[in-house]
């Protein structure tokens, strides 16, 4: 029974005493002891069984408290060790956190170098890409620029395969730049058709290509695109005997490019001569038909007044000494066989030798007169046209820039290739305009001054034949 219900169980036994129980008598006389009744007995039953269960129940509060006691001295010690624990938990926290701190600066440090090792190798393959796309070695291995390639689209760290690669290339690069390498290749020509023939590369500068024959020899430089050699440009016919020569190792020298390729790639760049005259527009053929014709009048020009005799000084002299003597008739034959504005005024003189002298000066005068326009011929129409070319080629000029503005006002200036035609017209035409004046000039200034020292020849041997003629014609003749 629970403590919280013995003063019910007192309080009912007590009632129950009062209500039938009398007091209580001894049984004899002398006799201590009380005779208890059933419920006094009952009672004390209940109390010596409560007590004991008192007693029972304050070991076990005992013993449970004891109990708590030891679990909570378990329980202070299991704190204090997790407090010990914590706090060495907390020291090897702090002591691992220097350490990822230590670890990670070590890490930041060691991946900065790694960026810069991986970018000084990115930027020396970078570099060996753009030596070997222009290096003709590349045309005897294909596939040589495929690891590079590779590499440097990979986007992360290059590996050490990788850093042997590029110091392989490097390597193969400049041992093969120190030699001269002959033999049968393949390479596309300047029709765009893959064939095979001969190659010779210059170590690292440059590549010798040529047909079967050998005749066909032209420069090569390596085509990235196509993995090949492509031959870019065939020389002058100089040149080009040099490159067969070399090629069939008949010569040990030959016109190098030591630009590396730069030289031939703008070689092949220039545009041919009908190209150029191509760009100049329709004002090109009137210009080259006014060249054509004066170079025509210019030969025959040449060829006459070529032929015109200008030291006459030795034949005017034997004929002065004729004259002079009266062999007037030695004096025609020896005019008689010789051809020449000249000659030719000396004879009309000579036949009109017994006029007045104002009829022979007008008689030499006529005849100067008459080889004129002989002398002069085609002067005037070169000094023409060396007036006409220049401004047609100003004209060309004058339609290039139209065209040009009509361009930019149509495309806008965005793309200057779209405006080259108009240039190319106005500078072509200009360029070629000049380049047959210049020359059309010349030729009529030297032809002029020619015909003026013919001229002055002449009325220099005229006077002088008017002179002789007038001084024979003075003297008094002999009485016969």
């Amino acid at each position: 029974m629970k403590r919280v219900k013995r003063p019910l169980f007192f309080l009912l036994v007590s009632i129950l005493l009062w209500m039938g129980a009398g007091p209580a008598f001894p049984a004899a006389a002398g006799e201590t002891g009380v005779r208890l009744t059933p419920a006094v007995k009952m009672v004390s039953e209940e109390k010596r069984a409560a007590s004991e269960k008192s007693r029972l129940q304050g070991r076990r509060i005992a013993e449970s408290r004891q109990r708590a006691r030891a679990r909570r001295d378990r329980a202070a010690a299991e704190v204090a060790r997790l407090k010990a624990e914590i706090s060495r938990r907390e020291k090897e926290l702090e002591e691992l956190a220097a350490e990822q701190e230590r670890l990670r600066r070590k890490s930041r440090k060691v991946f900065l170098q790694l960026d810069e090792l991986a970018g000084v190798v990115r930027t020396g393959a970078r570099d060996l890409r753009g030596l070997l796309e222009n290096s003709p070695v590349s045309g005897e291995a294909p596939g040589r620029l495929a690891p590079l390639k590779a590499l440097l689209k990979k986007d992360g760290y290059p590996g050490m395969p990788e850093i042997r690669t590029v110091a392989a290339l490097y390597l193969d690069e400049i041992r093969a730049s120190a030699e001269i390498r002959r033999g049968a290749g393949e390479y596309i020509d300047l029709e765009g058709r893959r064939t095979r023939g001969r190659v010779v590369r210059l170590g690292a500068l440059g590549a010798i290509v040529a047909d079967a024959a050998g005749e066909n020899c032209g420069y090569a430089v390596y085509g990235p695109a196509n993995d090949v050699l492509i031959e870019v440009s065939r020389p002058g016919w100089w040149v080009r005997r040099n490159l067969s020569e070399f090629v069939a190792g008949r010569t040990g020298a030959v016109y190098l490019d030591f630009s590396g390729g730069s030289a031939v790639r703008r070689l092949a760049l220039m545009p041919s001569a009908w190209e150029r005259l191509r760009s100049g527009g329709l004002l090109v053929w009137p210009i080259l038909l006014i060249g054509v014709v004066a170079l025509l009048l210019s030969a025959e020009r040449f060829v006459f007044l070529s032929r015109v005799k200008s030291n006459t000084d030795r034949v005017m002299g034997r004929i002065i000494e004729q004259v002079a003597g009266g062999d007037f008739s030695g004096s025609l034959e020896l005019l008689e066989n010789r051809s020449g504005p000249v000659f030719r005024v000396l004879r009309a003189g000579l036949k009109a030798r017994h006029e007045a002298r104002e009829v022979l000066e007008n008689v030499l005068e006529e005849a100067i007169l008459k080889e004129l326009p002989q002398l002069e011929k085609y002067l005037p129409t070169l000094q023409v046209l060396a007036a006409i070319a220049p401004l047609l080629g100003l004209l060309g000029t004058v339609t290039g820039m139209i065209n040009t503005f009509q361009v930019i006002t149509v495309y806008g200036a965005g793309d200057p290739r779209m405006m080259s035609g108009g240039i190319s017209e106005a500078l072509v035409t200009t360029m070629l305009g000049l380049s047959v004046a210049i020359p059309i000039i010349l030729l009529h200034t030297w032809f002029a001054r020619r015909v003026d020292k013919i001229i002055g020849d002449m009325e220099e041997k005229s006077v002088s034949l008017t002179i002789a003629l007038q001084k024979n014609n003075e003297e008094p003749k002999p009485i016969p």
